[in-house]
């Protein structure tokens, strides 16, 4: 083979691989009698708009009967809008955008402490719990849940060895670092300062654009040493802006406890006279979520069930959604 036929060879190959690699992925699904366009769409998490309709149709006219009809047995394509976010783990990499609620609206996500901070230490079931673990794998949630609703995410704190853990026990590792690669170093003070850093150089690039820009900061309250109260989800804010964000997301936990739990009175509080560095430092509206009681037995049990992290990354999302959207419980 001459040089001019290798390197035409060449060019071929890296052709077909960098088409192949730009080509849309698809699932294929097969119609069930009472199927209809928008079911299949919702049960592949895409929402149903003129966009994903469309879309459709146009895979799939040959397996149309008229433009609209399925045909009962009939196999049809369905594009993927899955995205891989290594950081969320291998179970969870794969995140599908589907709706647009959140589309313009950003989130600096904020887990507490890391590094060589852990936090407050609580012990359950003998073993170790760490409160930047439980603040982390919630925080992952919460930001997963609104790249799907299409909001602009940034995950602050960041640890490339836990994703989303489906677990009740956590190990204290100390490698977490800041978005952009930054250590996370032991000073209480200059943390603080790091992440005020980094989110307001972040606000700065994206206030052109941004619909509303926000910070989710959250943590697991260290509440009591003699005494170890139950503590419901709670809100710390310093400013008014700050204030109508709790809020919102105080009213939907609100509405969800009495949805899910009617028996139980739900106590969640905002506390707006917090004198917390990246409260009042912050350029865009943050808020500091408290989980609960890392000392509490009650607590401890509620958090560490990875169904109960995800009930409240959930209706963290709800509370995040209506305060985006106007809108009321």
């Amino acid at each position: 083979m001459n040089v001019v036929k290798a390197f035409l060879l060449i060019l071929f190959v890296s052709f077909c691989i960098s088409k192949q690699s730009l080509g849309q992925q698809y699932v294929t699904v097969k119609a069930k009698s009472g199927d209809g366009i928008w079911s299949l769409l919702r049960e592949q998490g895409i929402e149903p708009n003129p966009t994903s309709v469309a879309a459709f149709k146009s895979l799939n006219e040959a397996t149309l009967r008229g433009k609209d009809e399925l045909l009962v047995g009939a196999v049809y394509k369905i594009a993927s809008n899955a995205k891989v976010y290594p950081i969320f783990g291998k179970a969870y990499e794969q995140v599908s955008i589907t709706s647009s609620k959140l589309e313009g609206h950003v989130y600096y996500i904020m887990g507490g402490h890391g590094g060589p901070d852990p936090g407050t230490i609580g012990t359950f079931g003998g073993k170790m719990l760490p409160e930047d673990e439980i603040a982390y794998d919630t925080s992952l949630r919460l930001a997963r849940n609104l790249i799907e609703q299409g909001a602009t995410v940034f995950i602050i704190v960041r640890d490339d060895n836990d994703g989303i853990r489906d677990t009740e026990s956590f190990a204290n590792d100390k490698d977490e670092y800041y978005l952009g690669g930054e250590k996370i170093v032991l000073s209480h003070s200059k943390r603080l300062r790091d992440r005020t850093r980094i989110v307001n150089r972040l606000y700065d690039e994206n206030k052109s654009w941004a619909k509303s820009q926000q910070v989710i900061s959250l943590h697991v309250d260290a509440y009591g040493s003699k005494v170890e109260p139950q503590i419901d989800v709670h809100f710390k804010t310093a400013s008014k802006s700050g204030y109508a964000l709790s809020k919102a997301l105080r009213d939907t936990m609100a509405a969800k406890y009495a949805k899910y739990q009617p028996t139980r009175v739900y106590k969640g509080a905002i506390d707006s006279s917090a004198n917390l560095y990246v409260l009042n430092n912050t350029k865009p509206v943050a808020v500091l979520v408290e989980l609960g009681n890392i000392r509490h037995s009650g607590d401890q049990y509620r958090l560490v069930k990875p169904e109960n992290r995800q009930a409240i990354a959930d209706w963290l999302l709800d509370g995040l959604i209506h305060k985006a959207k106007g809108t009321r419980l």
